[in-house]
């Protein structure tokens, strides 16, 4: 572990076929009006598919659920579990996309969801008529997925293209539920894509891939169709299979290719594939210049991930592809701020605009500390009291910037927990996050995204980190074909389910790393691992040389996908919960804005609305019903009010806190959520709640 942070003193986590040609200055290019309609296929797609449902039988919107099946707690079936077909793999994933199963005492499906529109009810069973294409850009290593969904209601008179990339890892239909319904709902039609980091796998030992329709099958078999492919040699192949049996590689982590350096690319290549088409298949009743940007409103949006590729898109577009963004808690990481500062009331947030792999990678070293602060807290139930207190002390003088003996003599041993958390405020997480710490341990996010900046292979096992099922020993057993077979609809983008990350150099073999050992064979999380993996976040310049080239390709890939803040004009807004311990808004909103403002092109563009009691996840499993309000009640809100903006030229609200009041109750028996508990986004917000940047200082009301 290294003895200092140099960066956490100073600031106090698609690639297509065709490589990236440079974007030529705006002054320069032509104007989007002068474009003559294009139906010619980008060059970039590989393969293309559609299907037209009628609405009735199989739909765009339900896969054929309606809402009630939406609301259905059991998911849809696969009658062959071991062959599930395209058609109940994409059935399956749409209803995971909705989340209306959850039940609605939260607000979902009653105040906000795929089944309402504008606070009303949708009347019907939400079927939407229309076709649906799927289209492949092929990148080698791993492919990015495209979705189009044209209803057959499509707007020709006032044409719209909502571009809705997926959240997360997540796979290209995971926003169906989210914009793509309030898309539809407006007639509009739809551009999805994975980013190059949806779910698609290679288990090295069995063979098994993924093709692009989301079937699986051997990789001879599936051959060029795969969505991903370890690209490794069969003697290497065989001889880490040997070595480290039922290892499982995976697109985001193992294509090689820095996914997240493309998503602007992806999310407006999905927008000139859906224009393409709209010119080729749908052109009665077009305008009579056809699709074009200037015929065409176009949005990108996104959450998290998403919302990070939605704004990457805003400021990689310079040929006014897009007219207007919104982005809800984007994940995305910044230039360097260059005296741009955030201030919470009267105080200055001591660091703001580290990106992902470095807040993370420290976030994960104290928060099995920090948990310990609430016993109370979903998820605390999971945790090794005995190896979480190991890690307090593992932390104590590891670096003077985390817990010093200073402190930790002061405290005494029953006070490190408490210090654990104050660290995480002093490195830019919410003062008010101790309660979430626990159930955001994730020690995989930093690994992964280290792995993909690094472009590293799955045999190079970075920092001792793999990826396997386990058993209940959490030894590495072979996957059961069922489970890979419904990858493309249950997993996340990570290994397929139910497997995880693997401490590779744990003594006595490899295990799960939540079973980790320490060198004196006790649990304590691998501090080992998650300690390599700050090194490499955090470089040294006297580290040994293979870490210091490791960190060195990390950097590169990391530097390749900052934000900058001009988004060239066009309107956007953003929406972040205060609470959010996964992606913090010190980190992300808040000095992306004080970075607008100071973009040549971009001044006065941004709109944030930070919400009050609202983190990253809109869960209401007990704990969090009783102290939360739903974040996607106001990314629903705001997608409204930029409708609003424009088809009728109606102003953006400006940038505001919105102070909301939890359902209260006990854990588990909160009262139903109500219009009173989420006060609308306010077209004048009061001065003690306005959100203001002078000079680069972002000024945030205090809590008050």
């Amino acid at each position: 572990m290294p003895r200092r942070l140099p960066l956490l003193l100073a600031c106090a986590l698609a690639v297509t076929a065709a490589p990236i040609a440079p974007a030529p200055p705006a002054a320069a290019a032509a104007p989007s009006a002068q474009r003559p309609p294009s139906s010619q296929l980008p060059s970039y797609v590989t393969e293309l598919k559609s299907v037209r449902y009628d609405g009735r039988t199989d739909d765009l919107l339900t896969g054929g659920l309606g809402f009630a099946g939406l609301r259905d707690t059991t998911p849809p079936g696969f009658a062959d579990p071991d062959n599930p077909t395209p058609a109940e793999l994409r059935r399956r994933a749409l209803w995971s996309s909705a989340g209306l199963s959850a039940g609605d005492s939260g607000g979902l499906g009653r105040l906000y969801g795929a089944n309402v529109d504008r606070g009303r009810p949708v009347p019907g069973d939400g079927k939407v008529a229309g076709t649906e294409y799927r289209a492949v850009a092929d990148r080698g290593a791993g492919s990015v997925n495209f979705v189009v969904q044209v209803p057959d209601d499509f707007d020709r008179s006032r044409p719209c293209v909502v571009a809705a990339p997926a959240s997360g890892l997540g796979g290209v239909y995971n926003m169906v539920g989210t914009a793509g319904a309030w898309a539809l709902h407006r007639r509009c039609a739809v551009a999805y894509t994975d980013k190059g980091m949806g779910p698609a796998f290679d288990d090295l030992h069995s063979g098994t891939v993924m093709a692009y329709d989301g079937t699986t099958g051997p990789r001879a078999d599936v051959g060029g169709r795969a969505a991903f492919d370890a690209r490794i040699g069969d003697e290497e192949r065989e001889r880490f299979d040997a070595g480290r049996p039922y290892r499982v590689a995976y697109k985001m982590a193992h294509s090689g290719t820095d996914p997240q350096a493309g998503w602007g690319r992806d999310v407006l290549r999905s927008v000139e594939l859906t224009l393409a088409l709209l010119n080729r298949d749908h052109g009665r009743g077009a305008p009579a210049a056809g699709y074009t940007p200037a015929t065409t409103t176009v949005l990108t949006t996104g959450i998290s991930n998403g919302g990070g590729a939605a704004i990457a898109a805003g400021e990689d577009d310079r040929r006014g592809l897009v007219d207007a963004v919104v982005a809800s808690e984007p994940q995305m990481n910044l230039a360097p701020l260059k005296g741009v500062e955030v201030r919470e009331g009267s105080r200055l947030v001591p660091a703001a605009g580290l990106p992902l792999l470095q807040y993370a990678s420290v976030a994960s070293l104290l928060q099995p500390c920090a948990a310990l602060t609430e016993p109370t807290a979903p998820g605390y139930g999971n945790l090794d009291q005995a190896a979480a207190r190991r890690r307090c002390t593992a932390l104590v003088g590891d670096d003077p910037r985390l817990i010093t003996r200073r402190d930790a003599a002061r405290v005494g041993e029953a006070g490190l927990p408490r210090l654990a958390q104050q660290a995480l405020v002093r490195i830019g997480f919410p003062p008010q996050s101790s309660y979430l710490q626990v159930a955001h341990y994730d020690p995989q996010t930093p690994v992964s995204y280290a792995m993909s900046f690094a472009r590293a292979s799955v045999t190079d096992s970075l920092c001792g980190y793999g990826w396997a099922r386990t058993d209940s020993s959490g030894r590495p057993v072979p996957y059961d074909r069922a489970e890979l077979a419904a990858a493309f609809a249950t997993s996340p983008g990570r290994a397929p389910a139910p497997g995880v990350l693997i401490d590779e150099n744990s003594p006595g073999g490899p295990v799960a790393d939540a079973r980790s050992l320490g060198p004196d064979g006790a649990h304590e999380y691998n501090l080992r691992g998650e300690r390599c993996v700050l090194r490499l976040a955090f470089p040294r310049a006297n580290a040994p040389r293979e870490e210091r080239e490791w960190a060195r390709r990390v950097a590169e890939g990391l530097d390749a996908t900052r934000r900058t803040g001009d988004l060239h004009g066009k309107p956007t807004l953003i929406v972040h919960g205060r609470d959010d311990a996964r992606v913090p808004v010190n980190h992300s909103s808040r000095p992306y804005l004080g970075l607008n403002s100071r973009a040549g092109n971009g001044h006065g563009t941004v709109s944030y609305v930070e919400v009050t009691h609202a983190h990253h996840a809109d869960s209401t499993a007990p704990g969090y019903d009783n102290r939360y309000v739903p974040l996607g009640l106001y990314y629903q809100q705001s997608l409204d009010l930029m409708w609003q903006r424009l088809r009728d030229g109606t102003p953006l609200p400006p940038s505001q806190v919105v102070r909301t009041t939890p359902r209260g109750g006990e854990p588990g028996r909160a009262p139903a959520l109500t219009a009173a508990n989420v006060p609308p986004l306010a077209a004048t917000p009061s001065a003690g709640d306005r959100i203001r940047v002078s000079g680069g200082t972002v000024g945030i009301p205090d809590r008050g």
